[in-house]
């Protein structure tokens, strides 16, 4: 209240003035990407450790075709330097500019020579194409050490130039001190903040005005370039559990880190390839998984291959045009061995290129269930996890834009945590479904689905953050969430949920919405229930959007009684550009009843408690509680969720930035 006194304003006054200006819940305006599109990478402003005049920037095309930069032109706004590019950026690529001589960096070809000195202080440095239009700015230096002659490295090359949180201070040792020339595509280091952070990513816009202070959410992440700078990272291992992969990007990552001697382990998943809704998707995936098995060498069963596992046998592509398309030898699937297997019912053939579960008597399982996961851990002590496949699909939406750079694939979220404790955990998942701890598996000794038992530690401390973990099949998850509803929820839920069909979670909400489980009784109580459902399933009779809008549905089931909503709630079919992805829910958000999120790969249904694979967080943390309520409320209003009551969280929120009270 300091604040309001020292202003000369009442409460009442400052309330007025907030109602009046404050606007609703818009979306970020998305940075526009540009078939151009080039970053300002890293700059070494302080020289390197043989002379202060050795100053160095890279730029970097994170698209994937190349980029000409004939005519171009980075410069100060005080002129100086000024240089004009010539040349070509290829796809991925760098462009070294050495000040004075090529002996500024010894151990790398400058592609550009120039005059003038980088001002310590800081500089406005602006990269223009050869229309004039400016494709990349940095204001001023955010991060690098003079004393340490450390760069000033940028986070990601979707990130903003002009904003700090973009760049960060190199910490990787270079021939000039701490640098990445010409290396780390475009981040370097573990996690953000260390041991014991907690990092949040959304890849679509998300709402700040709800932001706790100091507490912006990471929104229209390339969740790409996150994880291939984890994977750059990695120095003892990366394992990871993923459902769907075709992101060359990604691939090429695990593969050099492979390459690098480093053990990379994979489980995937595998989809019959009679099934008519996933064949092309699926032959796309087997590529790629041929890529990993073959490692850099191209060669089968040498030092630098990737181990891939799955829940049930996988087959290499024979269709020679598709595996020259993708840079495979038209006939190098006879490289693995021919079999015929029984798998589930039915006895399969072909080459046989990546091993899997196997039963008893030397036969596989079919893959009708799936390994759902989307988590990596990453030298023991970091995991990746969330709601993301990696895919183009899953963050681009299609190949033109992934080639241009633009986010407009499905709607995620990714928690990445450094711990080992709860690294240990999904270890000792892993160890189940790979059937050892060796780094090749073991067929006999692997189980998935519901033949896992529920062997792990479900609670974990990161710092002062509890964490609870859950399995599926195993763990009954999803029992646990409509437990925590039932014990602990005391003010609200809100939600974004892909496929939700599990009616003790609905009817967990609706005794807290209007306080009984009955089918259109119930007077309410004053909790509050907001969320946001795929359109896929919207009208489907088994979705819970279903029991909340009060609505019949035309036909039930036993497991899907359909018990409606008396008052209906303020939920709503998204509106999304591709799919609502996500999968998660956040108790009691911005209150002092334990905030929480729920999140991770299990969608709400049978399939996702018990028969598939899937991990599920429960971080009880009010900060992270408020940077996914930041993505929900976007996704909310952009649904068409305008109920009175946001406009009042809205004031709140407003007020308690003024004053002080954002926490």
């Amino acid at each position: 209240m300091r604040l309001l006194k020292k202003a000369g304003m009442s409460a009442l006054a400052l309330l007025a003035m907030a109602a009046v200006a404050l606007p609703g819940h818009q979306a970020n305006a998305q940075t526009k990407t540009t078939a151009d599109h080039v970053v300002i990478n890293e700059i070494a402003w302080m020289g390197t450790t043989t002379s202060y005049n050795d100053e160095w920037v890279e730029l970097y095309n994170p698209t994937a075709r190349g980029v000409s930069v004939d005519g171009w032109r980075l410069a100060t706004a005080d002129g100086t330097p000024d240089v004009t590019l010539s040349g070509t950026i290829e796809a991925q690529g760098f462009y070294i500019l050495e000040r004075t001589s090529d002996g500024t960096l010894p151990d790398t070809a400058a592609d550009k020579i120039y005059a003038g000195a980088l001002v310590n202080a800081g500089e406005d440095l602006r990269l223009a194409n050869a229309s004039g239009t400016v494709i990349d700015e940095v204001d001023q230096w955010y991060a690098g050490d003079n004393d340490a002659k450390a760069t000033m490295a940028r986070v990601s090359a979707s990130a903003p130039g002009t904003d700090g949180a973009s760049w960060r201070t190199a910490i990787t040792a270079y021939g000039g001190g701490y640098g990445t020339p010409e290396a780390v595509t475009p981040n370097e280091g573990a996690a953000d903040s260390g041991p014991g952070s907690i990092a949040v990513y959304f890849n679509k816009a998300v709402d700040t005005s709800v932001a706790a202070d100091g507490n912006e959410a990471n929104g229209n992440v390339n969740l790409a370039e996150k994880l291939i700078a984890r994977i750059h990272a990695a120095t003892e291992s990366v394992d990871a559990a993923i459902y769907e992969i075709n992101l060359p990007n990604v691939v090429q990552a695990l593969i050099a880190k492979a390459a690098e001697g480093v053990p990379v382990r994979m489980i995937v998943d595998a989809k019959e390839t009679e099934d008519s809704g996933h064949v092309e998707r699926y032959k796309l995936m087997r590529v790629y998984l041929e890529q990993l098995v073959r490692g850099a060498d191209g060669e089968v069963g040498t030092a630098d291959d990737v181990h891939v596992f799955a829940d049930s046998p996988i087959f290499a592509v024979e269709d020679a045009s598709f595996r020259q398309q993708y840079g495979l030898a038209a006939s190098g699937y006879k490289d693995f061995p021919r079999k015929t297997v029984d798998v589930g019912e039915h006895t399969s053939s072909g080459y046989f290129m990546v091993d899997a579960e196997q039963k008893a008597d030397g036969g596989y399982y079919s893959p009708g269930e799936q390994m759902h996961n989307k988590f990596a851990v990453i030298d023991d002590e970091e995991v990746w996890t969330g709601s993301w496949n990696w895919t183009t699909t899953g963050l681009y939406g299609s190949e033109a834009n992934r080639e241009a750079g633009i986010l407009g694939g499905n709607s995620q979220n990714v928690v990445d945590i450094v711990s080992e404790p709860l690294a240990t955990v999904y270890e000792t998942e892993y160890s189940e479904m790979w059937g050892s701890r060796a780094l090749t598996p073991n067929p006999a000794m692997a189980n998935f689905n519901d033949r896992k038992t529920d062997n792990t530690k479900h609670t974990v401390y990161v710092n002062d953050t509890k964490i609870d973990v859950y399995f599926s099949g195993g763990d009954d998850a999803i029992g646990h969430v409509t437990d925590y509803i039932q014990a602990s929820a005391d003010e609200s839920a809100h939600f974004c949920i892909f496929a939700w069909s599990d009616q003790s979670m609905v009817n967990a909400l609706k005794v807290k919405w209007e306080g009984s489980a009955e089918d259109n009784v119930g007077t309410r109580t004053g909790f509050e229930v907001k969320g946001v459902f795929d359109e896929i399933f919207w009208n489907q009779w088994w979705s819970a959007s279903v029991d909340m809008t009060g609505r019949t549905a035309s036909d039930t089931s036993e497991n899907n009684p359909n018990i409606r909503w008396n008052h209906p709630a303020p939920v709503y079919e998204d509106n999304e550009d591709r799919k609502l992805h996500d999968k998660y829910m956040i108790i009691d958000a911005g209150t002092s009843s334990d905030p929480t999120v729920i999140t991770g790969s299990t969608n709400w249904s049978t399939n996702g408690n018990t028969n598939n694979d899937e991990n599920m967080l429960f971080i009880h943390n009010g900060r992270i509680a408020n940077q996914y309520e930041q993505d929900f409320y976007q996704r909310y209003e952009t649904a068409g969720g305008t109920d009175a009551h946001s406009f009042w969280e809205r004031l709140w929120h407003a007020l308690k930035k003024i004053v002080g009270m954002g926490n």
